[in-house]
């Protein structure tokens, strides 16, 4: 009883009272004594006790056989010279031969199991069938083992189950989920570990939910395991609203879940930053006993930092107890990803300060915050420690180092990283096409792709954004359009909004506005505000008004409160000289209570960072910044430099600016 319940100190008690009251000579007591001891996992014990029994029975071998083959000291399982054995012993035998892959041994069991009739006995063979089935996928290949599963004639589901662990684990999915059926066909009810071995293994092949959600509809007990591994598995594979269905589900039928249920749901509401419902989970796990659970309190942690609830996340952060790195991480990479840059890299300061163990995770979400930043001094660092710590030939990390370096301007560096790495992935490729058209290298991104095809890599929707933007900026038409036809033709991708977006931009670059539109009104989706944001944009570089006005009306029905809609459309009118136009729509914006948020920028100098806005003169050195850039315009204007000039202010206001300017400069 002391074994089963695991109240092993207890045990250890009783077992001095045996010693006093004069029973520790009693084989009974001592068989007891040695599953005790096995189980807990103190085979010297067990062996001890063993070795000093006057008379030892079939039991007294079976325990320690089991409790060393159980323990992972097969070998010596193996050496130990019992009496005539009987099923349970054979059955512990056969497994402890299944670890070592010792299948010559198994087979002599296997013949002494036949030659003694044991395998004419049904409720000895269905112990002693099990065994042998395991011995025969570990020690030997799957034919062998199948073959020897259907020679069985007993209706045992243990065997089944052997069979979809197998297939499974080789990755054959189609004939795991054959044996599954079979197994329904043939009538035999599965039980509670049918289910996880089968409907998992599907989970874990993106493209497999459907038929793994079909074997989960199917158990007819309440089996929490199978639901928790396929939530799991939907969160694991991004779809975020499918697990949350389906945890509502098993609520509805009133299965409790327990922690990695809750963590993974509350994950999916990661995903879709559903706070409040994250929130509502998160109550049930307290309500449920699970307030101190890690893995829970890190799925939270990750919730509040994703949705940008930045002293929420600190505040759950610092209730978990044992913060791991994955606590860390959770911080660091949620922060990044919400916009919270400044606060990511905080927190991995922090980190290094409480000298916890920072992996590979923990660095490519700290470079990406630096690269969002572009924050290139300390971005540099990171990658000093990246080395440092053996993660430089990575390739998570050589793709977020390309990223880092792209996005500061440096693609030199960035080229260096993607040129030697020893092995690229996709992302590795997208990293520095992306990179290269970011930056005007539209003809090197071009080439790139086309290496990438040429290694016959398959390129993603990623892939296909950075080529199209590439197309746009070098100017080439035709070669961007043909890109765009072969997503569908011969990539088999469904373009998304994000490719639309590019080829208006494309065709808006090159002044074909009207073609734009003729690709807007044959498009298979509904054009989104970033479709006509993009095509009134190029209206006002082209300096047409009439299609600039119809985009605008567009955007201003779909996103009446983004202030660059009226702006634009406020420079076109000016551009035109339309004034009474321009102050209509400047009017309207401030009717609707829109207002411009100004143009932000800034710069590190000497580890301080200077902040400027639009026209902003509250620096100290203002008017040297000023006359600098005059300077730089003059020389500018030396060199042959013309700047496109078209006034957005009529001559009132231009006076009144002229005369504030010299105002200004003069205090």
């Amino acid at each position: 009883m002391c074994s089963k319940i695991e109240s092993f100190k207890l045990g250890e008690q009783l077992h001095g009272f045996i010693v006093k009251w004069g029973l520790s000579s009693e084989t009974f007591v001592c068989n007891a004594l040695m599953t005790l001891y096995s189980r807990w996992g103190n085979l010297i014990a067990a062996e001890r006790i063993f070795s000093k029994m006057h008379q030892r029975d079939r039991i007294s071998y079976n325990s320690l056989i089991s409790g060393l083959a159980q323990c992972g000291f097969s070998d010596r399982a193996l050496q130990l010279n019992c009496m005539k054995p009987d099923s349970v012993t054979v059955a512990s035998l056969l497994s402890a031969c299944a670890s070592v892959g010792a299948g010559h041994k198994g087979k002599q069991l296997q013949s002494y199991v036949i030659k003694t009739g044991m395998s004419s006995d049904l409720i000895i063979d269905l112990i002693i069938e099990g065994s042998l089935l395991d011995l025969y996928v570990k020690c030997y290949d799957i034919e062998t083992a199948h073959g020897f599963f259907l020679t069985t004639e007993t209706e045992n589901v243990v065997l089944w189950n052997v069979m979809l662990v197998a297939y499974g684990q080789l990755g054959n999915l189609s004939e795991s989920y054959r044996i599954f059926l079979q197994m329904q066909i043939e009538g035999l009810m599965p039980n509670q570990y049918t289910y996880p071995s089968c409907a998992y293994r599907y989970v874990a092949k993106l493209g497999e939910l459907d038929t793994a959600r079909g074997i989960l509809k199917r158990p007819r007990e309440e089996d929490v395991v199978s639901w928790t591994a396929m939530i799991a598995g939907y969160t694991q594979h991004d779809f975020f609203i499918e697990a949350l269905k389906l945890f509502q589900e098993m609520e509805d039928q009133g299965i409790r879940s327990y922690n990695i249920g809750f963590s993974s749901a509350i994950s999916a509401c990661d995903g879709i930053q559903a706070l409040n419902q994250g929130q509502q989970i998160h109550a049930q796990s307290y309500v449920s006993g699970y307030s101190e659970d890690l893995s829970i309190g890190n799925a939270f942690v990750s919730l509040y930092a994703r949705c940008g609830r930045v002293q929420d996340a600190y505040l759950a952060f610092e209730k978990i107890d044992a913060k791991d790195n994955i606590s860390w991480n959770a911080l660091i990479s949620r922060f990044a990803q919400s916009g919270h840059c400044e606060e990511a890299l905080q927190v991995f300061s922090q980190m290094n300060q409480a000298e916890v163990e920072a992996n590979l995770f923990t660095f490519a979400s700290a470079v990406s915050a630096t690269a969002n930043m572009e924050n290139i001094k300390q971005g540099k660092q990171i990658h000093a420690m990246v080395i440092k710590n053996g993660y430089d030939s990575e390739i998570e990390a050589s793709n977020v180092l390309i990223t880092l370096y792209s996005k500061c301007g440096i693609i030199e560096d960035a080229r260096r990283e993607f040129f030697e790495m020893p092995e690229k992935s996709v992302v590795s490729w997208n990293a520095m096409i992306t990179g290269y058209s970011q930056h005007g290298y539209g003809s090197e991104a071009v080439s790139l792709f086309e290496d990438m095809k040429r290694l016959c890599l398959k390129p993603n929707h990623v892939t296909f954004v950075g080529v199209l933007s590439a197309c746009s900026h070098v100017g080439l038409v035709d070669e961007g359009l043909s890109y765009f036809n072969s997503m569908s033709k011969e990539h088999g991708l469904v373009p998304e909004p994000e490719h639309y977006v590019c080829v208006v931009d494309l065709l808006g670059q090159a002044g074909l506005l009207h073609h734009a539109r003729e690709f807007i009104e044959e498009m298979p989706i509904e054009p989104g505000a970033m479709i006509w944001s993009t095509r009134l944009s190029a209206c006002t570089v082209r300096k047409n008004i009439e299609i600039g006005e119809f985009a605008a009306r567009h955007l201003l029905e779909l996103e009446p409160e983004d202030s660059a809609t009226y702006v634009l459309l406020s420079n076109i009118y000016a551009v035109f000289g339309k004034w009474d136009y321009r102050d209509r729509t400047r009017q309207m914006m401030k009717e609707r209570g829109v207002k411009k948020e100004p143009g932000r920028s800034w710069i590190e100098v000497k580890n301080s960072i200077h902040a400027f806005f639009m026209g902003d003169r509250l620096h100290p050195l203002a008017e040297q910044i000023y006359n600098y850039l005059d300077d730089l315009n003059k020389q500018a204007a030396e060199i042959g430099y013309v700047k496109e000039r078209y006034n957005l202010l009529n001559d009132v206001e231009q006076g009144r600016r002229t005369q504030q300017h010299i105002f200004t400069a003069k205090n």
